[in-house]
């Protein structure tokens, strides 16, 4: 397998001229796990000097259920290139991107905001559980906080 992945986390020389990367990795993938993506991308936000160096031009996407490439029970069709010529042309990152569960997953029609690693989408406590604008994503500080707020510290 060691032809067929990489580890290194310089991209010193793809961040000239303003390129950009999208990586989108399926939770459920029987090839390849999203906790070797997640490895990758904490060593290049160590790389980097920080998250908010590392995003500056390198987004991951960890998508729940999602098989390898597309496919399985999620919101597993998103356009990713959109995204990132967005990015390129528009200097707009993507916080988000919007994921539509196909018409042969047990939810056919979902919407779910997929997050922007570290941040996981959170329902917001009212609308429908189908809809993405019904979910914001969250990143785990944040979300420590807000559960601190509340006094749900256990």
């Amino acid at each position: 397998m060691d032809f067929m992945g990489t580890s290194s986390t310089d991209y010193s020389g793809f961040r000239t001229g303003g390129k950009k990367i999208i990586v989108y990795s399926g939770q459920g993938d029987p090839v390849f796990s999203s906790k070797f993506h997640i490895k990758w991308y904490r060593s290049l936000v160590d790389e980097q000097g920080g998250l908010d160096k590392a995003q500056r031009f390198a987004r991951l996407f960890v998508v729940p259920g999602m098989n390898h490439c597309g496919g399985g029970p999620a919101t597993s069709q998103f356009d990713a290139f959109s995204a990132v010529v967005n990015w390129v042309e528009n200097n707009a990152a993507p916080d988000s991107l919007l994921g539509t569960a196909p018409s042969d997953t047990p939810w056919p029609g979902r919407t779910r905001p997929l997050c922007a690693y570290p941040a996981q989408a959170r329902y917001v406590g009212h609308g429908s559980i189908e809809v993405a604008s019904s979910f914001v994503c969250v990143s785990p500080r944040e979300d420590e906080r807000h559960h601190d707020a509340e006094g749900d510290d256990d």
